[in-house]
C-alpha cells in the first residue's frame, strides 16, 4: 500500500538529476513517446539514467541516438512473427517462444557497433538493474519465488517498489551500460535485464547467472540520500488510476501514464499495438508540457 502520495502540480525537468525508466516490456514505448516530446522541445536528458527491461532498451536508444531505429525494427520484427509460442517444440521438450530471437535481434538494430561508441561518449550515464539468483535458491526457484512475489505484489499489495523479493533472497545488481568495454558485452547486459524465463533464458554477466531486473523492483534505484531523491523522476509504465499523473512519494517525483497504456506487455506479432502505445506517451508530454506541468 502507498501512503502519504503528494499530488505535484509543476516539475523543472532541467533540475531533474536521475530519470529512472521502469520496466514493463512493450508498455516502454509509452516512456518513448513521452522522451521524444521533450527532448524536440530542447529539453535534455539527465545526466543519470537507470532502467531495466525494456525501459533499460530505451534509455539505451535514446543515448545511442538511434530510437527512430529502435521502434522501426521493432514494428519490422513484429510484423513479421505470425506467433508468440512455437508448439513444435514441444514435441523436443522444449519450450521455444519467439522474444528468444526477437529480443536480441532488436537490441543489436540499435546497439550495434556503427551506434556503440556514440552511447559510450553520451554526456549521460546508464545503469542497468538486473536479478541475480538467491545464494540458497539458485536461478530455477528464484525465479518461481520471484513470479510469485511479483504476482503478490501485483494483485494485493499495488506496491511500486516492492520488499518481497529481497525478503525472499532475490538480489539487485547493477551495471553502467557506458562503461562495457565491447558492444557486446552491452548487448549481452541489456538483453539479460530483460531475460523472464522461460520466455527467455537467464544469462551470465559478470561471471553470475542475471535475469529481468523486474524480478526485484520494475523501477529499480540504487540507494540514495534525501537530496538524490529529490532530484529523481521515476518514469511509470503501469497505470494506478487513485493516483495523479504527477506525484510526490518517498522524496522522488514519479509520472505515470494518463491512462492504462493500450498495448500487451508480451505480445510480438504484427496485431501489437506498439504505435499507440507511443503516441498515448506523445499525447501525455504535450499535455503535460500545455499545462506547463513540466517545463
Amino acid at each position: 500500500m502507498l501512503g502519504k502520495v503528494k499530488e505535484v502540480r509543476s516539475l523543472d525537468f532541467s533540475r531533474i538529476e536521475t530519470l529512472v525508466l521502469a520496466g514493463g516490456g512493450n508498455r516502454c514505448w509509452w516512456q518513448a513517446g513521452a522522451l521524444r516530446h521533450l527532448l524536440e522541445h530542447r529539453l535534455r536528458l539527465p545526466r543519470q539514467l537507470i532502467g531495466t527491461s525494456a525501459g533499460a532498451g530505451i534509455a539505451a536508444s535514446f543515448l545511442a541516438e538511434s530510437t527512430d531505429t529502435a521502434l522501426q525494427a521493432c514494428l519490422s520484427l513484429f510484423a513479421g512473427n505470425p506467433r508468440i509460442f512455437d508448439w513444435s517444440a514441444l514435441s523436443r521438450l522444449k519450450l521455444k517462444f519467439a522474444h528468444q530471437q526477437l529480443y536480441p535481434a532488436w537490441v543489436e538494430a540499435f546497439l550495434n557497433s556503427g551506434t556503440f561508441a556514440t552511447l559510450r561518449g553520451a554526456s549521460s550515464q546508464l545503469t542497468v538493474g538486473l536479478t541475480r539468483p538467491a545464494k540458497y535458491l539458485g536461478t530455477g526457484a528464484s525465479v518461481a519465488l520471484g513470479t510469485l512475489a511479483y504476482l503478490v505484489d501485483k494483485y494485493l499489495w499495488n506496491s511500486i517498489h516492492p520488499r518481497l523479493p529481497g525478503l525472499l533472497g532475490l538480489r539487485q545488481d547493477f551495471m553502467v551500460l557506458n562503461d562495457c568495454a565491447s558492444v557486446e558485452a552491452a548487448q549481452v547486459v541489456l538483453i539479460a535485464a530483460a531475460s523472464a524465463p522461460p520466455i527467455m533464458a537467464a544469462r551470465p554477466v559478470g561471471g553470475m547467472q542475471a535475469f529481468d531486473g523486474g524480478y526485484t523492483d520494475n523501477a529499480p534505484i540504487p540507494p540514495q540520500s534525501s537530496e538524490e531523491r529529490s532530484g529523481t523522476l521515476v518514469m511509470l509504465t503501469r497505470h494506478y488510476p487513485k493516483l495523479p499523473q504527477l506525484f510526490g512519494w518517498l522524496g522522488r517525483t514519479y509520472w505515470q501514464p494518463s491512462q492504462r497504456i493500450p498495448v500487451s506487455t508480451w505480445d510480438c506479432t504484427a496485431k501489437t499495438t506498439v504505435r499507440e502505445a507511443y503516441e498515448l506517451g506523445l499525447k501525455d508530454s504535450v499535455r503535460m508540457l500545455s499545462a506547463r506541468m513540466l517545463r
